[in-house]
């Protein structure tokens, strides 16, 4: 008969293929984002906000990209983890993120009692900015999505 130390033995234990194929032990990269020429991961999701603060918008454009899910380790998101609301003028997507309603300008407000940012459209032509304008489109503190409102229609 066959020798035990070859077929399913304790031979073939020691080189890792009882029962199953043999598996590579070592990776043959080195991991992680030690890349030695400045080349970026390709397959990077692009992930936060993406029209900022008295920017002006066109209806449509998704104005922040962020994901469903809130990550377990905060520390890997690189400060994207923060999901951001919508506010006046602003649809959700179906992955959550935000979308433009109509064409204007992009205002932040902060949400104080949630501690969250809300991101708002005040629906204005495409024109110049103007020095004297942009105190309009500061990030305003609001304790409701009712003064939310009320401060994206006096401004």
């Amino acid at each position: 008969g066959m020798s035990p130390w070859v077929a399913g033995g304790p031979l073939a234990a020691a080189l890792g293929s009882v029962r199953h194929k043999q598996t590579k032990r070592q990776s043959y990269r080195k991991s992680g984002s030690s890349f030695p020429a400045g080349q970026a991961v390709p397959n990077r999701s692009n992930i936060g906000v993406k029209a900022l603060p008295a920017e002006y918008c066109e209806a449509g454009r998704v104005i922040c990209k962020q994901r469903k899910f809130i990550a377990k380790n905060p520390n890997v998101t690189r400060k994207r983890h923060f999901k951001i609301y919508p506010g006046v003028n602003v649809k959700v997507m179906k992955s959550t993120s935000l979308q433009a309603a109509c064409s204007g300008r992009v205002k932040m407000t902060h949400d104080v009692e949630r501690d969250v940012m809300i991101m708002n459209i005040l629906p204005e032509a495409r024109e110049e900015l103007l020095r004297d304008e942009l105190w309009r489109y500061r990030t305003e503190h609001v304790t409701s999505l009712d003064e939310n409102r009320l401060v994206c229609q006096l401004r």
